[in-house]
C-alpha cells in the first residue's frame, strides 16, 4: 500500500514521469482517494513552475531538490487529515 510519505518522497520523480510504471500507477491509484496529496502535489508543481519562470535560464537541479526537501518538511509538520 502506498502511503502519502511515500508519494511525498517520490513526488519530483512522478512528476518528470521518471518513475518506473507500476510505482506511477501505484501512486495515481492513491491519489484517486487522497485529496491531501493532490493538493501537495499541485503546489510543488506550482512551485517549481514559478522557479523555472523566474531564472532566465533553468534552474540547476539542486534548486528542484530544494523546493522539494521543503515541500516534504512541511508535509511532517502538517500532515494529511
Amino acid at each position: 500500500m502506498l502511503t502519502c510519505q511515500s508519494l511525498s518522497d517520490d513526488a519530483a520523480a512522478y512528476m518528470d514521469a521518471s518513475l518506473p510504471a507500476p510505482r506511477r500507477l501505484r501512486i495515481k491509484a492513491h491519489l484517486l482517494f487522497c485529496p491531501a496529496c493532490r493538493r501537495y502535489l499541485q503546489q510543488l508543481k506550482i512551485a517549481m513552475g514559478l522557479a523555472r519562470h523566474a531564472a532566465t535560464e533553468p534552474p540547476p537541479p539542486e534548486v528542484e531538490e530544494r523546493l522539494v526537501s521543503m515541500f516534504r518538511q512541511a508535509r511532517r509538520q502538517d500532515p494529511p487529515g
